[in-house]
């Protein structure tokens, strides 16, 4: 089967994935007893939410905000997890609880801090009270970490810059020094915000009569029609033509980066009122590389949508960022995104969050879920059966399915579990 999005290329043994289930040194003196976590509330079938909460340091420049470089830090949590228990973190929308800073040399700062961070394990896997992690300490000097332990600790798949997607502190030979870690053990209990009983808010979705959709399909192998990409979108597009009365399709040229662009409109009789729908395609080589005229394209139509779907490469993350980036929102306006790319439970970060908090006021919106719910993978995402943009299409207008039954749904569809889960969705109201 053609990978949808390759990634991790390795196998995971029964030794590897227990290889990080140790007890070491926890801090008791850790409080857990708060819901105040990271990254809010969150839906996983195939995967376990958790909450990892650890004690930890970070050296760097003087003039960085000290989340910046706890970021920075804990983007080798990736590694960990992904490599030791084929798990991920949710590492970029890390709370911090406190911090302290006190100078390290004339030019750098050394941050003291407790971190609350969401983490996804595989369903059906023993967790552990605790779980050790090494970081590198000094992030002024990952270039250096990164040449010294490459080989060593973990080899790097995509390059020695992105040494972080592979380290495995605890890979056979790997000798850290003490000097260029911190070692620390996570208090690791069950995610106290997880959920089981939200539903998408169908009846924000439909609140103005109609339906509307975007979706963004990056290139998987090449850029002509044999493409996943490409034969996802056609396979989307054609779906809409066919679950539509007085369907319309119209195809824009090629040009300026947009390898195709397409929209569907038609009608639908939902409880016995004709609503309209409407599904917008595109297809890029690369969002990270896209064109001006693409993003100009992409935003406007972006902000009036319910529904934005990303199928596509996750480019180590900047895939992601490129196109999370470039989404818009309007005040008011309830949206569900979707990226079906490899690992974007950990690569994306909490622009789209923090735009609606601006955009609707911290009073009404104070964490950015309450017009906003995410749906992230959390493993290297594959080809699947019947691409679940579509099962998603599907459940807006039923207006009927649970986050969970459409995780459910989700995971039937992918020989590989991707650990779908949702995220943000506890503030949402709608019960069938």
């Amino acid at each position: 089967m053609n990978l949808r999005i390759s990634s991790l290329s390795v196998l995971f043994t029964a030794a590897s994935v227990g290889a990080l289930f140790v007890a070491g040194c926890s801090d008791a003196s850790l409080d857990t007893s708060g819901d105040s976590v990271a990254g809010g509330a969150i839906t996983s079938v195939d995967g376990q939410p958790l909450e990892f909460r650890f004690r930890s340091e970070v050296v760097a420049n003087a003039d960085t905000p000290v989340k910046n470089a706890v970021i920075a830090q804990l983007e080798y949590l990736q590694g960990i997890l992904t490599t030791g228990s084929r798990a991920n973190a949710q590492f970029r929308f890390v709370d911090l609880i406190d911090s302290s800073a006190a100078d390290a040399d004339v030019s750098k700062k050394r941050f003291t801090y407790t971190a609350s961070v969401a983490v996804i394990y595989p369903a059906g896997t023993t967790v552990p009270s605790s779980y050790d992690l090494a970081l590198p300490l000094d992030v002024t000097s990952l270039d250096a970490f990164n040449e010294k332990y490459d080989g060593k600790c973990g080899k790097n798949e995509y390059g020695r810059d992105v040494f972080w997607h592979d380290f495995n502190p605890t890979a056979s030979g790997c000798a850290l020094v003490a000097s260029d870690v911190v070692r620390t053990s996570a208090v690791v209990r069950k995610h106290p915000l997880a959920t089981t009983d939200k539903y998408p808010e169908y009846d924000q979705v439909w609140a103005d009569g109609s339906l509307d959709v975007v979706a963004v399909y990056g290139a998987i192998a090449t850029s002509d029609d044999t493409d996943t990409g490409a034969t996802d979108r056609e396979s989307f597009l054609k779906k809409a033509e066919h679950a539509l009365a007085n369907a319309a399709r119209k195809d824009e040229e090629p040009r300026n980066g947009i390898l195709k662009e397409s929209t569907v409109t038609g009608e639908i009789a939902i409880g016995g009122e004709t609503r309209k729908v409407k599904l917008t395609a595109f297809f890029v080589q690369e969002v990270k590389s896209g064109s001006d005229e693409f993003f100009a394209r992409y935003s406007a139509a972006s902000a009036g949508a319910d529904v934005v779907v990303y199928s596509g490469h996750s480019g180590l993350g900047k895939n992601i960022a490129a196109l999370t980036n470039a989404t818009r929102a309007t005040k008011g306006k309830y949206q569900i995104v979707f990226l079906n790319g490899c690992q974007t439970f950990g690569y994306l970060g909490p622009k789209m969050h923090e735009d609606r908090i601006a955009l609707n006021g911290a009073d009404v919106d104070p964490h950015g879920t309450k017009f906003l719910d995410v749906i992230v993978t959390v493993l290297p995402a594959y080809a699947e059966t019947v691409p679940t943009e579509q099962i998603l299409f599907d459940a807006m207008i039923e207006r009927k399915k649970s986050y969970t039954k459409l995780l459910e749904l989700f995971s039937r569809q992918q020989w590989n579990k991707h650990l779908t889960s949702a995220f943000g969705e506890d503030d949402n109201t709608f019960v069938p």
